[in-house]
């Protein structure tokens, strides 16, 4: 089973593309990229990695100060937006932003990079541990020495809370694209291991035209909610001193450099 999780699952390219436009819409924050440029500090011209990089939310402010940028993502439709957006950047910063479609769990990472980031709360669009320690791993791998990881992803502690165990159908939040494009998204658990902090669900998508005509997509999600524990002894285990930390109940943050 490809248990690889993605916003939506479905062949139409023009639906990729509402999923993007919409994932615009609902990650608009900037209070990560402020706390980036402040860990990052004074220095300037940077190589950095954004693995899973969206649509260049991230990336492109950092393009903007004069740092160099590579970001990776498995969507095509991401980096077709992120793409468009850089296309748009005024002078010489888009040609600091080069985009690699590439599954991030199982790709080889580029090297040579000063700063890693593993931000937007990536960790919970891998499906298992071992795919999450792997991002790690790799990190290490794409940094030179000295270079510095920043991580921040939601945190879950003990065993999975019986929201995630209930059975029944969870509706998620309708939304609607500029060209009248309604997507109306719902989950059901098929399976968890609540120890173990696993848990597959059955995503469906009922899609409704402007014209009426409808499709409904669907695909099962597995996802690994991490702890902090996890996180840390995987940033310690792969050769990072942790430099900051911010464990905050249900987030954590760090930035971390390779030793």
């Amino acid at each position: 089973m490809n248990d690889r999780p993605r916003m939506w699952f479905h062949p139409d390219a023009d639906l990729d593309a509402c999923a993007a436009e919409m994932y615009d819409e609902i990650e608009a924050g900037t209070e990560d990229i402020e706390l980036i440029r402040g860990l990052i500090g004074d220095r300037h011209g940077l190589r950095i990695l954004e693995p899973m990089c969206g649509t260049g939310r991230i990336l492109i402010p950092l393009a903007a100060d004069g740092h160099e940028l590579v970001g990776m993502d498995i969507s095509k439709a991401m980096l077709d937006r992120a793409s468009a957006k850089i296309a748009l950047l005024p002078g010489d910063i888009g040609q600091r932003v080069a985009l690699i479609e590439a599954d991030v769990t199982i790709c080889e990472w580029p090297k040579d990079f000063d700063v890693v980031i593993l931000g937007g709360n990536w960790a919970f669009q891998l499906p298992s541990a071992e795919a999450q320690e792997r991002c790690i791993a790799c990190a290490a791998t794409s940094l030179r020495p000295g270079g510095d990881l920043f991580h921040d992803t939601d945190r879950m502690e003990g065993d999975l809370p019986e929201n995630w165990r209930a059975p029944g159908v969870k509706e998620g939040r309708p939304w609607t694209s500029p060209d009248g494009v309604l997507f109306e998204p719902s989950s059901e658990t098929v399976w968890c291991d609540a120890k173990g902090r696993l848990h597959r669900s059955l995503r469906r998508t009922v899609v409704t035209y402007p014209d009426g005509r409808q499709a409904v997509t669907e695909g099962i999600v597995q996802k690994h909610p991490v702890s902090a524990g996890e996180i840390r002894g995987w940033i310690e285990a792969h050769g990072f001193a942790i430099e900051w930390a911010d464990e905050t109940p249900g987030r954590i943050k760090y930035w971390a450099r390779k030793e």
